[in-house]
């Protein structure tokens, strides 16, 4: 699998406990165009961590933060600061960050941040 600046993001905040004041992106060898995308997308959640947070607690019905396990709180984390950053249409951002928690967690997992980043994308970010 070819790693674009989605998957090296969720790598680097995965491997940074989620914190995102500790957020360095992991090595890489990104084309200049995916290099910049991941520093915005980094920079992004960085500066908007607890607005996002509060957005993922609002959303999540039934589940409080810290019960979201590991892979999906990294994707939902980044999934909706990408729906913030408005450099994707909303359907292939949920879409890409479904498929990265179904490599790193279960379908399951998928199914649950697909859920959260449809009802915050037609909720807080309508295209």
């Amino acid at each position: 699998m070819k790693k674009d600046f989605r998957y090296i993001c969720f790598e680097s905040l995965f491997e940074s406990n989620l914190k995102t004041d500790e957020l360095i992106l992991i090595e890489n060898d990104l084309s200049e165009n995916q290099s910049l995308r991941a520093k915005q997308l980094s920079k992004q959640i960085t500066d908007n961590i607890e607005t996002i947070k509060n957005l993922i607690t609002k959303y999540s019905e039934n589940w409080t933060y810290e019960r979201i396990g590991k892979s999906e709180k990294t994707s939902l984390l980044l999934g909706i600061g990408e729906l913030q950053l408005k450099l994707s249409p909303n359907k292939v951002i949920i879409s890409e960050w479904t498929k990265l928690t179904d490599i790193h967690s279960s379908s399951d997992g998928a199914k649950f941040v697909n859920a959260i980043l449809d009802k915050i994308s037609k909720n807080e970010f309508i295209d």
